[in-house]
Protein backbone atom coordinates (compact mmCIF):
# COMPACT_ATOMS: atom_id res chain seq x y z
CA UNK A 1 0.00 0.00 0.00
CA UNK A 2 2.93 2.47 1.20
CA UNK A 3 4.58 1.91 -2.25
CA UNK A 4 1.21 2.69 -4.46
CA UNK A 5 0.88 5.85 -2.33
CA UNK A 6 4.61 6.52 -2.95
CA UNK A 7 4.13 5.82 -6.56
CA UNK A 8 0.86 7.78 -6.92
CA UNK A 9 2.60 10.96 -5.36
CA UNK A 10 5.29 10.69 -7.73
CA UNK A 11 2.56 10.95 -10.93
CA UNK A 12 1.23 13.70 -8.67
CA UNK A 13 4.55 15.36 -8.86
CA UNK A 14 5.79 14.63 -12.47
CA UNK A 15 1.91 16.02 -14.02
CA UNK A 16 2.30 18.97 -11.46
CA UNK A 17 5.58 19.86 -12.81
CA UNK A 18 4.44 19.40 -16.37
CA UNK A 19 1.14 21.40 -15.97
CA UNK A 20 2.95 24.15 -14.09
CA UNK A 21 5.45 24.59 -16.57
CA UNK A 22 3.06 24.74 -19.54
CA UNK A 23 0.58 26.56 -18.26
CA UNK A 24 1.78 28.41 -15.35
CA UNK A 25 0.99 27.63 -11.66
CA UNK A 26 -2.11 29.83 -11.61
CA UNK A 27 -3.88 28.38 -14.75
CA UNK A 28 -2.83 25.00 -13.56
CA UNK A 29 -6.46 23.40 -12.05
CA UNK A 30 -6.25 20.50 -9.59
CA UNK A 31 -8.43 18.78 -11.90
CA UNK A 32 -5.88 19.05 -14.58
CA UNK A 33 -3.04 17.30 -12.27
CA UNK A 34 -5.76 14.65 -11.00
CA UNK A 35 -6.91 13.64 -14.96
CA UNK A 36 -3.28 13.61 -15.73
CA UNK A 37 -2.56 11.21 -13.28
CA UNK A 38 -6.22 9.40 -14.04
CA UNK A 39 -7.72 9.90 -10.77
CA UNK A 40 -10.57 11.80 -9.49
CA UNK A 41 -9.91 15.48 -8.18
CA UNK A 42 -11.24 14.83 -4.55
CA UNK A 43 -8.96 11.88 -4.85
CA UNK A 44 -5.73 14.26 -5.33
CA UNK A 45 -6.34 15.19 -1.53
CA UNK A 46 -5.46 11.77 -0.17
CA UNK A 47 -1.69 12.59 -1.10
CA UNK A 48 -1.51 16.50 -1.05
CA UNK A 49 -3.16 19.14 0.81
CA UNK A 50 -3.22 22.25 -1.55
CA UNK A 51 -2.12 23.32 -4.72
CA UNK A 52 0.47 25.36 -2.81
CA UNK A 53 2.17 22.39 -1.15
CA UNK A 54 2.54 21.12 -4.61
CA UNK A 55 4.99 23.82 -5.65
CA UNK A 56 6.76 23.73 -2.57
CA UNK A 57 7.29 19.93 -2.59
CA UNK A 58 8.60 20.24 -6.40
CA UNK A 59 10.65 23.51 -6.19
CA UNK A 60 12.04 21.85 -2.39
CA UNK A 61 12.92 18.56 -4.14
CA UNK A 62 14.48 21.04 -7.11
CA UNK A 63 17.13 22.49 -4.38
CA UNK A 64 17.53 19.53 -3.41
CA UNK A 65 19.02 18.31 -6.08
CA UNK A 66 21.04 20.73 -6.70
CA UNK A 67 22.50 20.89 -3.22
CA UNK A 68 23.15 17.18 -3.56
CA UNK A 69 25.29 17.31 -7.04
CA UNK A 70 27.23 20.64 -5.73
CA UNK A 71 27.97 19.12 -2.18
CA UNK A 72 30.62 16.50 -3.23
CA UNK A 73 32.49 18.83 -5.75
CA UNK A 74 32.96 21.99 -3.82
CA UNK A 75 34.30 19.07 -1.24
CA UNK A 76 36.54 17.70 -3.41
CA UNK A 77 40.65 18.07 -3.90
CA UNK A 78 39.74 19.31 -7.27
CA UNK A 79 41.61 22.30 -8.13
CA UNK A 80 39.36 25.57 -8.48
CA UNK A 81 38.86 26.00 -12.24
CA UNK A 82 37.49 22.35 -12.10
CA UNK A 83 35.65 22.38 -9.47
CA UNK A 84 34.22 25.62 -11.41
CA UNK A 85 33.68 23.79 -14.38
CA UNK A 86 32.44 20.90 -12.94
CA UNK A 87 29.68 23.22 -10.58
CA UNK A 88 28.07 24.08 -14.08
CA UNK A 89 28.23 20.81 -16.07
CA UNK A 90 26.40 19.28 -12.20
CA UNK A 91 24.23 22.45 -12.77
CA UNK A 92 22.75 21.58 -16.10
CA UNK A 93 22.43 18.03 -15.54
CA UNK A 94 20.09 18.44 -12.90
CA UNK A 95 18.08 20.75 -14.86
CA UNK A 96 18.02 18.33 -17.90
CA UNK A 97 17.20 15.13 -15.83
CA UNK A 98 13.80 16.80 -14.95
CA UNK A 99 13.42 20.06 -17.31
CA UNK A 100 9.78 20.79 -15.93
CA UNK A 101 10.49 20.99 -12.24
CA UNK A 102 13.34 22.59 -13.25
CA UNK A 103 11.27 25.50 -14.97
CA UNK A 104 9.22 25.41 -11.90
CA UNK A 105 11.95 25.79 -9.77
CA UNK A 106 13.31 28.71 -11.76
CA UNK A 107 10.08 30.13 -13.00
CA UNK A 108 6.85 29.42 -11.21
CA UNK A 109 8.69 30.17 -7.16
CA UNK A 110 7.15 33.64 -7.47
CA UNK A 111 4.02 32.00 -6.88
CA UNK A 112 4.48 29.97 -3.15
CA UNK A 113 2.79 32.01 0.00
CA UNK A 114 4.46 34.90 1.45
CA UNK A 115 6.11 32.47 4.74
CA UNK A 116 7.19 29.91 1.84
CA UNK A 117 8.37 32.06 -0.74
CA UNK A 118 10.96 33.97 1.98
CA UNK A 119 11.96 29.93 2.88
CA UNK A 120 12.52 28.97 -1.11
CA UNK A 121 14.41 32.69 -1.38
CA UNK A 122 16.40 32.11 1.65
CA UNK A 123 17.63 28.41 0.34
CA UNK A 124 18.68 29.38 -3.66
CA UNK A 125 20.67 32.08 -1.78
CA UNK A 126 22.00 28.99 0.74
CA UNK A 127 22.95 26.91 -2.79
CA UNK A 128 24.35 30.19 -4.41
CA UNK A 129 26.69 31.02 -1.52
CA UNK A 130 29.41 27.89 -2.60
CA UNK A 131 28.96 28.47 -6.03
CA UNK A 132 29.92 32.40 -5.58
CA UNK A 133 32.89 31.17 -2.84
CA UNK A 134 33.92 29.01 -6.45
CA UNK A 135 33.71 32.34 -8.61
CA UNK A 136 35.33 34.35 -5.52
CA UNK A 137 38.15 31.61 -5.29
CA UNK A 138 38.66 31.84 -9.35
CA UNK A 139 38.74 35.71 -9.49
CA UNK A 140 41.50 35.63 -6.13
CA UNK A 141 43.57 33.04 -8.02
CA UNK A 142 43.39 35.29 -11.48
CA UNK A 143 41.60 32.31 -13.53
CA UNK A 144 39.07 34.92 -14.46
CA UNK A 145 38.61 38.61 -15.02
CA UNK A 146 35.91 39.12 -12.51
CA UNK A 147 35.60 41.75 -10.45
CA UNK A 148 32.94 41.36 -8.67
CA UNK A 149 32.05 36.99 -7.68
CA UNK A 150 28.41 37.93 -6.74
CA UNK A 151 27.63 39.39 -10.35
CA UNK A 152 29.89 37.00 -11.46
CA UNK A 153 27.71 34.55 -10.20
CA UNK A 154 24.42 35.68 -11.22
CA UNK A 155 25.44 35.85 -14.60
CA UNK A 156 26.73 32.19 -14.61
CA UNK A 157 23.78 30.76 -13.18
CA UNK A 158 21.54 33.27 -15.15
CA UNK A 159 22.94 31.21 -18.29
CA UNK A 160 22.40 28.33 -16.81
CA UNK A 161 19.38 28.45 -15.38
CA UNK A 162 17.07 28.89 -18.67
CA UNK A 163 18.40 25.88 -20.19
CA UNK A 164 14.58 24.20 -19.98
CA UNK A 165 13.80 26.67 -22.57
CA UNK A 166 15.27 25.02 -24.98
CA UNK A 167 17.00 21.53 -24.19
CA UNK A 168 15.49 19.16 -25.46
CA UNK A 169 16.72 15.17 -24.22
CA UNK A 170 15.78 13.63 -27.81
CA UNK A 171 18.45 16.58 -29.07
CA UNK A 172 22.12 15.94 -30.38
CA UNK A 173 24.11 16.82 -27.08
CA UNK A 174 23.95 14.84 -23.90
CA UNK A 175 23.57 16.96 -20.44
CA UNK A 176 27.29 17.07 -19.98
CA UNK A 177 27.99 18.26 -23.44
CA UNK A 178 25.49 20.91 -22.99
CA UNK A 179 27.21 21.51 -19.67
CA UNK A 180 30.98 21.45 -21.19
CA UNK A 181 30.22 23.71 -24.04
CA UNK A 182 28.11 26.66 -21.17
CA UNK A 183 31.26 26.51 -19.03
CA UNK A 184 33.43 26.65 -22.40
CA UNK A 185 31.16 29.88 -23.54
CA UNK A 186 31.38 30.96 -19.51
CA UNK A 187 34.83 30.98 -19.26
CA UNK A 188 36.17 31.76 -23.07
CA UNK A 189 33.96 33.61 -24.13
CA UNK A 190 32.43 33.60 -27.74
CA UNK A 191 35.01 35.90 -28.97
CA UNK A 192 36.78 34.51 -31.81
CA UNK A 193 40.56 34.20 -30.68
CA UNK A 194 42.46 34.38 -34.16
CA UNK A 195 41.72 36.19 -37.14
Amino acid sequence: MVETIATTKEQIHRAASRLFRESGFHAASVRDIAESVGIQGGSLYAHVQKKDDLLWDIVNDAADRFFAALKPIVDSDFGIMQKLRQAIIAHVEVITSNLDAAAVYTVEWRHLPPERRSAFTQRRDEYELPFRSLVSQAIQERFIAATDAARATLFILSCLNYVFTWYRLDGRMSPEEVGVMLADYVFDGLRRRTV
